[in-house]
């Protein structure tokens, strides 16, 4: 597929373009580095969580960094093709972005792609900077009081074009943006569209504009129709819908890291969780796990098998339930758990044996 190629999306008929940025996120395999929650801007449909909005606080994934040691971690966790930089407003923190773009490229070489979205107007000498260090694709958002008339916008596509980099614009779909659809088309750049979403942070903003979440899921009601509006001869569009994020792009990148995390007793769901069984001595925390440890290796199961984790033994699940019958007289808790693939990942199941 070339950069230039329209695709069909999921979502029906809809004719979309598909940035190098975009064709990685699809897989589940694109970094999602978040590199500040500070903004100057308070855009009312910004669903940055109450976590990270307005706090500077940098996140690998679903993880809490401070270091390129532990971005680069995250990145070998979900076997990572490329990086997508955002914020808050990530060119407020422009010698760290620098830094960790030329430290991916410096671990995975030129071919891991790097993506970064900017509410700012990066000039000439900023545009340079990011492509000197490494920047592969460039995505602007400008506020929806310019969404008619962004005079800025035309001449930086093409700055940043001139300089190697891949150049676009990405909103959310709520309404016409005749000026963003003009200077895109005469900059031969390219329109990225999210459906506008719910968050706890934005819902009553949205509700008072007189929005409506969708009976499932958080996208808005009539964002998909405004989508729809751009469909122009000649525009290099894509569509991104809340739904598809959720059952593919975040299900995809948990699959991967499933994977390339699993323990030898850990087994991977298609739905990018891990399954394994648990022992919970009811006197654990006095005695220690030193006789469940004992009667394991007493039944013959190989030490690859059970691992130690905070007062209990996690175990292969399909091991435990072959032993239920002669852990039980010995009154502990005997169960199966099903979380996610996260450092402390919350469990989504757990059912006692």
């Amino acid at each position: 597929m070339t950069d230039r190629e329209w695709v069909s999306e999921f979502t029906g008929s809809f004719n979309s373009y598909l940035s190098p940025g975009c064709r990685i996120c699809r897989q589940g395999a694109s970094l999602v580095l978040f590199v500040t929650g500070i903004c100057e801007r308070d855009c009312f449909y910004c669903p940055l969580s109450e976590e990270r909005r307005g706090k500077d606080g940098i996140f690998a994934n679903e993880r809490r960094v401070g270091s390129d040691i532990e971005i680069i971690e995250e990145a070998n966790a979900i076997g990572a093709l490329g990086t997508g930089i955002t914020g808050g407003e990530p060119l407020l923190k422009m010698e760290f972005v620098l830094k960790s773009i030329r430290a991916l490229k410096r671990e995975f070489g030129q071919d891991h792609h790097i993506h970064l979205y900017t509410g700012s107007r990066p000039g000439p000498t900023a545009l340079a900077g990011l492509a000197e260090a490494g920047l592969d694709e460039i995505r602007f958002h400008p506020p929806t009081s310019e969404w008619s008339k962004p005079g800025w916008l035309y001449k930086t596509l093409v700055d940043a074009k001139g300089l190697g980099l891949l150049a676009g614009v990405e909103i959310p779909a709520i309404g016409p943006a005749p000026g963003i659809v003009d200077a895109v088309m005469r900059a031969e750049g390219f329109l990225n569209l999210n459906e506008l979403e719910f968050s706890e942070t934005n819902q009553r903003a949205l509700g008072r504009m007189g929005f409506r979440s969708k009976d499932y899921g958080c996208g808005a009601v009539g964002s998909d129709l405004a989508a729809e509006e751009f469909k122009i001869g000649g525009l290099q569009v894509h569509y991104c819908s809340s739904a598809f994020k959720d059952a593919v792009q975040l299900r995809e990148r948990l699959k991967r890291r499933a994977e390339r995390t699993a323990r030898p007793f850990d087994l991977p769901t298609d739905d990018g969780t891990l399954i394994y069984g648990a022992i919970i001595p009811v006197d654990g925390v006095v005695v220690g796990l030193g006789p469940v440890v004992d009667m394991l290796a007493g039944l013959g199961v190989p030490e690859e098998m059970y691992a130690p984790s905070e007062g209990r033994i996690e175990i292969a699940g399909w091991i435990l339930e072959d032993i239920v019958e002669e852990l039980e007289p010995m009154g502990w808790e005997l169960f199966l758990e099903e979380r996610y693939p996260l450092e402390g990942g919350p469990v989504v199941e757990r059912i006692p044996l």
